[in-house]
């Protein structure tokens, strides 16, 4: 097997010869042997610059003369060490090991003993000494388990740990010859792993530019992109016996000389802690029986950078906490109590994203790496307690389906999940979706009629023997079996005429359709970067549309209190009011991802992330039904080019709601019918028509002053067109029968 790695490091090889090709620009300058500026001049640019690092604050002159001109005993220098704190007045610490031998050689160790005591501390003068390296027992590596069950919170966890080779100096002081003995020995050592820790090795030199930038991309593979580093001499004789090594899964990663000799990491997606750590520790006790790696009583294992010794163990999750980022001082208070780390997902400085922050342990030194991933374990699992209290979630399915079987629900979900639940309950759907995210709001308000919510697009499929039955009832068809989407021709949509030219009766005229996103799963499922990532590919597909249709969004997490009212009172913007849509997870991480389209003239809005996905809806005042429609229609069509909505064969356009699903259409206007709404037939009349009266603020509101809203009632099972023309008939009907009544009063 070892074989093979030569083969891959022959400067000769084919890959070798690839190296001018794929040289990166930006690396170039690190490819010679580094060497620091003069002593001299870095003690002057520390003494006239404006540092604060500890290195400036513990390298006195005294110190500085003692060791300006003496090595270490494996020859590395006092200019190798502070070079990059010299030169970078922002650096906090300052000072790199030119090699394991400055921690112990006289005047060197005192130096680093003061900056270590200082950094890890916060007293130069502490007597903080590292305790036997302890990775805890078998029962205890079990017992870190599995941080988050529900999948809801941690996205990934990663623990990494560095190791120096024994004898051999760090990259400032390391030659060509060391660079690649150093590689030589390291794939000697990795390519004896066995088991879920096998795997190959790819060295960075030769390495093929698309490889390598699909493994940057991928957070597999390291840069020379740090300028602080670089003046270190970390990126010194690049790329030469750098490299990487991940086993199949990629689940356990080796950093071959990125910035210490070895970054050994262990990592997989989701919250399993003790499978992580298992791997690692398997990892490193192999490779303690195969190499010596640099320890030092008090100091534990030795690494470039003092602040990584000790352990040398950085423990990290991602974690999904958009209602804690919120309130920062809340994350911040937690991770505190626990010495952790809170960053951006790509590392130090860096912003998070869709409310996910990577926490990892702070301290290295002082405690076991048992301790270390304990600790982080702790306090992550006090962050999800705190986010868990603020975050929608469904009930355990168990409990759901005891309220459910004790309650009084007359719901179509409760009449057709009795039979199928024992098949259903332990089902996840592609997306990861339950059949707890779909019946929660139907066990919890007995009043539901329906009583289900698709969790995500494939839950008609993964959860079809409840959604069937339910659609079939509810919709009231013989069988699922919706046309192909027909909004009609042109000659026909020129027929849809106008309801009232007179201006008499019909206030306003609107129609609204519903659109899911193939990729994303409803809002009960959805993770919080879910939400950002439609609102993102939503809104570039919305900002291309020209025309009357061109418009401006509005996100509903940037909007003041003032312009939300506005939007409200003007009938234009949804809100998070409803407890039953709230138990089905619609309102889940309100407000993010959600927002408000619409053009100059307010005929065209496109709601985000409401409760479908998109709810497309073209509206004017009167009752010009024709001209409503087509607009409707054209920016179905210019959408449908730029996003790609989930529809099944026979079910039509899928929808968070069954109820919704097929045209999911609802072409509606609000008209005036004092008479017609006093008729003691006046429900039955607007059924015989397919027609579905409101009141003017949505299902089960009150009429104001004799105005319903008169809407299509029926979905599935018919054309766009279809539907349409339905409403326009019942509705022109219910226009007749009031100018009758009226006309009989005079």
């Amino acid at each position: 097997m070892y074989r093979k790695y030569v083969d891959q490091l022959d400067p000769q090889s084919s890959a070798g010869q690839q190296t001018t090709q794929n040289k990166m620009s930006s690396e170039d300058k690190w490819r010679c042997q580094w060497n620091s500026k003069p002593v001299e001049d870095l003690w002057s640019s520390l003494q006239k610059g404006k540092s604060a690092s500890l290195l400036k604050k513990h390298l006195t002159e005294d110190r500085y003369k003692a060791l300006k001109d003496k090595p270490t005993s494996l020859g590395g220098t006092l200019a190798q060490c502070m070079s990059s704190g010299a030169l970078h007045e922002g650096s906090k610490v300052g000072i790199y090991a030119c090699d394991p031998s400055a921690y112990a050689d006289p005047g060197y160790a005192e130096l680093f003993n003061l900056v270590i005591q200082d950094y890890h501390t916060g007293n130069p003068n502490g007597t903080v000494k590292h305790p036997e390296p302890t990775f805890g027992t078998d029962a205890e590596i079990a017992s870190l388990g599995d941080l988050d069950p529900s999948g809801q919170f941690v996205v990934s966890t990663r623990v990494r740990m560095a190791r120096s080779h024994e004898g051999m100096p760090f990259p400032p002081a390391a030659k060509k010859e060391h660079f690649e003995k150093m590689e030589k020995l390291a794939c000697e050592g990795l390519s004896t792993l066995t088991g879920n820790l096998s795997g190959t090795y790819y060295p960075l030199r030769g390495m093929d530019k698309g490889m390598q930038q699909k493994m940057i991309e991928d957070h597999f593979l390291f840069r020379a992109d740090d300028d602080v580093l670089g003046d270190a001499g970390g990126y010194s004789c690049w790329d030469t016996g750098r490299g990487i090594f991940h086993n199949k899964d990629k689940t356990f990663l080796t950093w071959l000389n990125e910035e210490d000799h070895f970054r050994f990491i262990s990592m997989q997606m989701g919250g399993n802690l003790g499978e992580v750590y298992k791997r690692l520790v398997d990892a490193i006790r192999h490779m303690e029986t195969k190499m010596k790696f640099a320890k030092k009583d008090g100091l534990g294992y030795l690494t470039f950078c003092p602040t990584n010794l000790g352990t040398t163990l950085r423990a990290s999750v991602h974690v999904r906490v958009p209602m804690l980022s919120k309130d920062p001082k809340v994350l911040k208070d937690i991770c505190d109590k626990y010495k952790l780390q809170p960053r951006g997902v790509h590392g130090e400085h860096s912003e998070s994203k869709g409310g996910v922050y990577d926490i990892s342990n702070k301290q290295r030194l002082g405690l076991t790496e048992y301790e270390a991933v304990k600790t982080m374990k702790d306090g992550v699992l006090a962050i999800i307690a705190e986010e868990a209290k603020l975050t929608w979630m469904p009930k355990p399915i168990g409990e759901l389906w005891d309220i459910l079987q004790k309650g009084n629900s007359q719901s179509l979900m409760k009449k057709f999940l009795t039979p199928v639940y024992e098949k259903l309950k332990d089902k996840k759907t592609t997306l990861g979706g339950t059949i707890a995210h779909c019946i929660n709001s139907g066990c919890l308000h007995e009043g539901s009629k329906v009583g289900i919510y698709a969790c995500d697009p494939d839950a008609y499929t993964t959860f079809e023997e409840v959604f069937n039955p339910v659609i079939l009832a509810y919709h009231k068809v013989d069988k699922i079996n919706h046309p192909e989407p027909t909004f009609g021709t042109e000659d026909e949509m020129s027929k849809l005429e106008n309801i009232d030219p007179e201006n008499k009766m019909v206030l306003s005229t609107r129609i609204r359709v519903a659109r899911s996103h193939t990729k994303y799963p409803f809002s009960p499922a959805c993770s919080s970067e879910d939400f950002e990532n439609m609102e993102a590919d939503t809104v570039a597909a919305l900002s291309t549309l020209s025309g009357e249709l061109a418009g401006q969004y509005y996100p509903l997490a940037k909007m003041t209190p003032e312009q939300q009212n506005q939007l409200i009172q003007d009938h234009f913007l949804f809100r998070n009011d409803d407890d039953v849509l709230g138990d089905a997870g619609g309102y889940k991480y309100w407000d993010i991802g959600r927002g408000i389209f619409h053009n100059k003239d307010k005929t065209f809005l496109t709601w985000v992330n409401e409760e479908d996905h998109l709810r497309l809806i073209s509206m004017q005042k009167g009752g010009d039904l024709g001209q409503v429609y087509r607009r409707l229609v054209k920016a179905i069509g210019e959408l449908e080019k730029k996003l790609t909505f989930a529809k099944r064969k026979g079910y039509g356009y899928l929808t968070f709601c069954p109820s919704n699903l097929g045209t999911t259409l609802r072409a509606s206007v609000h008209m005036a019918i004092p008479n017609v709404c006093k008729q003691p037939n006046f429900k039955e009349f607007c059924e015989k028509f397919s027609i579905q009266p409101r009141g003017i603020h949505g299902e089960h509101s009150e009429s104001e002053g004799g105005v319903y809203d008169l809407s299509n009632k029926r979905r599935l099972g018919l054309t766009e067109y279809a539907a349409v023309r339905e409403m326009l008939d019942g509705v022109l009907a219910i226009k007749k029968w009031e100018e009758e009544l009226a006309a009989a009063k005079k």
